[in-house]
């Protein structure tokens, strides 16, 4: 029986045999980017995804319109109160 890393190594001595034999270049392996431009409020932004159950997404939503400001800025809020809290610099903004 063979091991992953001889079947792996075996694979990719085969794949160098077959470029060799390509007619048209291979692609270039760079990674891809977006061909939509990125809005300025989101320059120097990650996403960060959560589940959260259905009733604390309510409470968000109607606090956010209560408060009338948006979700992303609550949710900020509540990173920076627990950066705080832990003695770390606030960072979400």
């Amino acid at each position: 029986m063979m091991r992953k890393t001889d079947q792996g190594q075996e694979r990719n001595a085969w794949l160098d045999r077959l470029n060799r034999l390509r007619r048209t270049p291979q692609a270039d392996l760079a990674p891809r980017r977006s061909p939509y431009p990125t809005p300025p409020s989101r320059k120097n932004r990650r996403v960060l995804t959560t589940w959260q159950d259905d009733a604390a997404l309510k409470q968000l939503k109607m606090l956010a319109v209560e408060l009338e400001v948006s979700q992303q800025s609550l949710v900020a809020e509540g990173l920076n109160y627990v950066l705080s809290k832990y003695g770390r610099p606030s960072a979400a903004t």
